[in-house]
């Protein structure tokens, strides 16, 4: 049985829907404008209970999803969006099992998304060269607490590395310059198998677009905007804000015969 306890997360939803994400702690207190919360009364609510605060605000406790880690954890690096970690699982075809080459980990949410998809089967080999994203992003991959077994870290320079060949089902890219990494990483898929690019600028995506067609087919590059609507009863419209151009998803499918750069 799944049950509330110190040291776990939950999600606190008020009457407007603001969301926010707490570690309960043993005599912890939540401030917010609308009042304090005792972590003691969240406790006794328990997930899908209502609680309010001092000030007579009301909330209810929900059970993080891993959409709520990856938008509401700080990270040293600019997230990847639920909006283009959801197509990429999808277009790439993750799912248990699935051996999958990560180069570059950036802020850890595509990685946390990924393990949670596998569940324990399958494999990840993820590089990253620089040590402090690294380190940001095991941190984070344990507060959250998904299974890290399948997860092996490579604390270098995926261009300078050797990884095994025809290895892979999946690869996902995800640093500067990725049509330098086009050789290892053709090398290391399977025959017909996947890659996804991470492009958060155009420069870049006319770069890769020089080469990838050397080596792949059914290459793809779309951005995917996201934006909520107003949900109630005669006032159904489109909210002011959203979430536009956060980057550029590139897929291929690797082809035999390909050239090298």
């Amino acid at each position: 049985m799944d049950e509330l306890e110190y040291g776990k997360y939950i999600v606190l939803l008020d009457e407007k829907g603001k969301k926010w994400l707490i570690k309960l702690s043993e005599g912890g207190i939540f401030h917010t404008h609308k009042g304090r919360i005792y972590h003691e009364e969240i406790l006794k609510a328990g997930y899908g209970g209502e609680i309010s605060s001092d000030k007579g605000y009301h909330f209810y406790v929900l059970k993080p999803t891993i959409y709520d880690y990856i938008i509401k954890t700080p990270r040293p690096t600019q997230i990847v969006y639920p909006k283009d970690i959801g197509y990429l699982i999808l277009k790439l075809g993750i799912h248990p099992g699935t051996r999958i080459l990560e180069v570059g980990m950036g802020s850890g949410a595509f990685t946390s998304a990924i393990l949670t998809i596998l569940n324990g089967e399958g494999h990840i080999d993820a590089y990253e060269r620089r040590e402090d994203i690294m380190w940001s992003t095991i941190k984070y991959l344990n507060r959250i607490g998904v299974d890290t077994k399948i997860l092996n870290i490579h604390k270098t320079d995926f261009l300078e590395a050797s990884p095994p060949k025809n290895y892979y089902d999946i690869a996902i890219v995800d640093i500067d310059e990725p049509w330098k990494a086009l050789d290892r990483v053709y090398l290391a898929l399977k025959n017909s198998g996947r890659v996804g690019f991470i492009v958060p600028t155009y420069n870049q995506l006319d770069k890769l677009a020089e080469y990838i067609g050397k080596r792949f087919t059914d290459i793809e590059a779309i951005e995917i905007s996201y934006r909520e609507l107003q949900f109630k009863k005669g006032r159904i419209r489109p909210r002011f804000r959203m979430i536009g151009f956060t980057t550029v998803v590139v897929t291929a499918a690797k082809i035999k015969g390909g050239e090298y750069i």
